[in-house]
């Protein structure tokens, strides 16, 4: 098993300002909206050693930038929200990305190539410091918008500020994240899964299988399984079939925290056991999100 957890899905998105507007209103602290070197903009919501990440498109004349190989991270975001918004990227968590990198090729995996960037920040004691984050991304033919990259952030020190990490809905990071897959397409999205993160990762359930990754786990269910989770599933949420993240399912320290936010913003929900589901994708970038009570990793 590779170190390599889940740390952000890419939560797409064509209107930025509503989508960021949006989380703010669910009980997430987010920071003022960035750019990455390659021309999408970012608001992040952060956590220990995670992101929620939502990305949109900043600055179309720099889609060409930074490329890994052949791959244009830029252009793979442009390219899927022309279709709808949604997850067709995630990245994993690493603390050595050269080495997670040999271990998924020797897998049988392929990289398309090494991003390495960063950006100029003030620390809290107004000193200038610069992030440096290095990115290797990985790709399987069939499974687009399931494209994955270990991202190693060098100076996480320089991300994870605490005073943007008490989230006043109690939120502290991901249990999980629920790909949907339909059976004909399962074989190969377990393939591809037990190439990042090991075949000894996987565990069977009843309604389709788990990957346990160095953080938070993939859960991957059919859409007929899938509403035993989530219950009715809108039929325009992934309409076009292909395996994709569906739903962030996040850790709260008490859906006691969670519910007056839901309530204030008029947000669809219901129970499914012990989870709270939100069922308007629209609003949420293209996906559910579920609260469930876990506790805050140390």
């Amino acid at each position: 098993m590779t170190s390599l957890g889940i740390d952000h899905p890419l939560v797409c998105v064509r209107n930025l300002a509503e989508a960021r507007e949006t989380y703010l209103s669910l009980g997430f602290l987010m920071k003022p909206p960035g750019m990455h070197p390659w021309g999408t903009s970012t608001a992040l919501v952060i956590f220990r050693n995670q992101l929620l990440e939502l990305v949109g498109i900043g600055d179309e004349s720099l889609l060409e930038g930074y490329p890994a190989g052949d791959f244009l991270f830029g252009r793979h975001v442009q390219r899927w929200l022309d279709e709808r918004d949604g997850v067709p990227f995630s990245a994993l968590n690493s603390t050595d990305a050269e080495a997670d990198e040999a271990a998924v090729v020797a897998r049988g995996g392929h990289c398309e190539g090494t991003i390495e960037f960063g950006r100029d920040v003030i620390r809290d004691d107004g000193a200038p410091d610069r992030t440096a984050t290095t990115l290797k991304i990985f790709t399987r033919p069939g499974l687009p918008r399931l494209t994955m990259f270990a991202c190693q952030q060098h100076r996480r020190d320089l991300i994870e500020f605490p005073k943007w990490m008490d989230h006043p809905n109690g939120a502290h990071g991901f249990v999980s994240a629920t790909i949907l897959a339909e059976p004909k397409d399962q074989p190969a999205v377990r393939d591809w899964l037990a190439t990042l993160h090991g075949s000894e990762a996987i565990t069977d359930t009843g309604r389709g299988f788990t990957v346990f990754t160095g953080r938070g786990h993939w859960r991957v269910l059919c859409r007929d399984a899938a509403r035993a989770v989530f219950g009715p599933l809108p039929a325009d949420l992934a309409p076009d079939g292909a395996p994709s993240v569906i739903s962030l399912d996040v850790a709260c320290r008490a859906l006691d925290r969670v519910l007056p936010f839901v309530d204030t913003g008029g947000f669809a929900c219901q129970k499914i056991g012990s989870a709270l589901v939100l069922t308007e994708h629209a609003r949420l970038g293209g996906i559910l999100l579920t609260f469930q009570e876990a506790p805050a990793a140390p």
